[in-house]
């Protein structure tokens, strides 16, 4: 299995290392980023939200690195909160991760160099989340192709381990802090989202798709309001594709 094309030219690349490692600490430097300041406030919410539900620490530390994705761990305190079963819980979590999948395969192609081996490319898929996913497509091209995967490692294990600290930190002094400055911090997260995705959007129909979501989600909120975003992002995807597919076939 590989995940290069057999037609691929060889490059001269291919008779020196696999990745340039200095570029790992350049994606470390990152952490100061406006994208990776924004996602560590809405950490400051969530270690402060699981403290309010009763998880203890060590489960917070445990669920950060491991589900890395805000989504999914409000998703997950959610079901512990309500007092779902563990097998239900597990698969709305997993549902949730399911869009993680176009995004590894979107960022694959980018940040593998020639003779990149396919296990490492499984083994930083865990650390695909929004941010350092936005953030690596945005400068992908700016970075030699071996020092691609590495900076992507280097911001993400770096984001790892700020988001958890962070988490971890406020999970113990969330009770000094007003609720209200809580709130604020965390809606920071689904702004800066809906911004970031909206720089990396390349053609009609990916604008399209991000616009109906937003347009639909309310009126589905009416009908199904417990799977409009769902609805919403589904039948917004569906004619986005619709329309791209279109417009392919006008140009064919």
């Amino acid at each position: 299995m590989t995940f290069m094309s057999p037609a691929d030219p060889p490059t001269v690349e291919d008779n020196g290392p696999i990745y340039d490692w200095s570029w790992f600490p350049r994606g470390m430097a990152k952490i100061l980023s406006i994208p990776a300041l924004i996602l560590l406030s809405a950490f400051i919410g969530f270690g402060g939200l699981a403290r309010e539900v009763g998880l203890p620490l060590e489960q917070v530390m445990f669920m950060v690195p491991l589900v890395w994705a805000l989504p999914s761990h409000l998703l997950l305190v959610g079901g512990i909160v309500t007092g779902l079963p563990w097998p239900f819980i597990a698969l709305t979590v997993m549902l949730a991760a399911i869009r993680m999948m176009p995004m590894v395969m979107a960022l694959v192609p980018e940040i593998r160099a020639p003779r990149t081996k396919p296990w490492h490319l499984f083994a930083v898929s865990n650390m695909v989340a929004i941010t350092p996913w936005v953030h690596t497509l945005a400068v992908a091209s700016e970075i030699p192709r071996r020092g691609r995967l590495p900076y992507f490692m280097g911001f993400a294990a770096t984001m790892m381990l700020a988001t958890t600290s962070v988490a971890a930190l406020v999970h113990q002094l969330a009770a000094t802090f007003p609720p209200v400055l809580m709130a604020a911090l965390y809606f920071l997260t689904p702004i800066y989202f809906t911004m970031a995705t909206w720089k990396t959007t390349r053609v009609l129909a990916e604008k399209l798709a991000l616009g109906l979501g937003f347009a639909l989600g309310p009126l589905f909120a009416l009908v199904v309001p417990q799977a409009n975003i769902l609805v919403a992002g589904f039948l917004g995807g569906a004619i986005a594709y619709g329309v791209h597919r279109w417009q392919k076939s006008r140009a064919v």
